[in-house]
């Protein structure tokens, strides 16, 4: 991603590695895991899936979203390993979007509250987004945190709506691959709402916790994407490696809009 200097904003220098582990990266902390192995074989099977929708000429082919159907499964966990997966997968650099206003969200965890961003996008589609771009040590990893929350915040002021911000940004970055971690569909509006634009959705479900109602319902919310990609997270009973509360297994489901299969 060639980025011109950030002339005349304030933005915060590069991440560290220190930063990024505290966000939650085991991709480049440590030497080799079953559960880093894991994320790039899913990385590379989702790099085919970004390499046909662009191929295909789809709106926003570039642009992967990431949900979960509830809070606390995993879902940024995912999407920043996810993001340092295809950074070394692919031959494109990754744009990682915080669009998840959460407690506790990526911008935070990588200090970068405060910091502009999506939101401000959001609020004035005058703004070069390549100017709020953060880079990572993560070799072409890139990250455009959440941004002020009250911008645009008044019925009419933001120049335009979340998915017209982020198609901009798909636009604008067209040679990147975009992973927008956006927050859980059973908790938030923003998910289905942003769901139309992405061409392909990768949702976090929670083994053991997720019930297939939810599951179902949270698939019904985006079924305007044409493809859904489920990664079952938090998986026990497995040989894994783990990084805090969370473990990945490596399940993938690549069909539109189903549900996985029936365990025994």
């Amino acid at each position: 991603m060639d980025l011109p200097a950030p002339a005349g904003l304030d933005t915060p220098p590069p991440r560290s590695l220190a930063d990024m582990a505290r966000a939650g990266l085991i991709i480049e902390m440590e030497g080799r895991t079953r559960l880093g192995d894991e994320f790039r074989i899913a990385a590379a099977r989702l790099h085919t899936v970004v390499k046909a929708s662009i191929a295909a000429g789809e709106r926003c082919g570039n642009m992967i979203l990431v949900t979960s159907t509830r809070p606390a499964e995993g879902k940024s966990f995912a999407a920043l390993n996810m993001a340092a997966s295809l950074a070394r997968t692919g031959s494109n650099s990754v744009l990682l979007v915080d669009a998840d206003a959460k407690v506790r969200c990526l911008s935070e965890l990588l200090g970068l509250n405060g910091a502009p961003g999506l939101l401000d996008l959001a609020a004035d589609d005058t703004i070069q987004p390549e100017r709020m771009v953060v880079s990572t040590p993560v070799p072409g990893l890139y990250i455009l945190p959440l941004g002020d929350p009250l911008a645009g915040l008044e019925p009419g002021e933001r120049s335009q709506p979340l998915p017209a911000a982020a198609e901009q940004l798909s636009r604008r970055f067209a040679s990147s691959t975009l992973v927008i971690d956006t927050g859980p569909l059973l908790a938030t509006s923003d998910p289905s709402v942003l769901a139309p634009t992405a061409s392909q959705i990768m949702l976090v479900v929670e083994a053991g916790r997720t019930q297939r109602g939810e599951l179902e319902a949270a698939l019904e919310m985006i079924k305007a994407c044409p493809k859904v990609v489920l990664l079952l997270n938090k998986q026990s009973g497995r040989n894994r490696s783990s990084f805090g509360a969370y473990s990945y297994t490596g399940e993938y489901y690549a069909k539109p809009n189903l549900p996985p299969p029936a365990r025994p």
